[in-house]
């Protein structure tokens, strides 16, 4: 769920940029929306978050760089900002 997660804002992102060139209304907008949608289970996306980082910081090097891994946490980290 938190890989698709992060598809879906870097897609979102992607329209906010090309589509409204980062206008700061429809910014504010995305950023609401995706708060009230990602906050409607009380602790289970934080919970979820928590696990897939704990299994990518497990798998440590296997399969991925460390600039790609420091590269998703930062992604992740995004994702935790939402969270209330």
């Amino acid at each position: 769920m938190v890989e698709r997660l992060l598809e879906l804002k870097t897609q979102l992102d992607e329209v906010l940029s090309h589509a409204f060139c980062r206008n700061e209304a429809f910014s504010n907008a995305l950023k609401e929306a995706f708060e009230s949608f990602i906050n409607q289970r009380q602790s289970k996306p934080a919970e979820l978050i928590a696990k897939f980082i704990d299994a990518q910081l497990r798998m440590g090097n296997k399969g991925q760089t460390e600039e790609e891994l420091e590269g998703l946490l930062d992604k992740v980290l995004v994702l935790f900002r939402y969270i209330q």
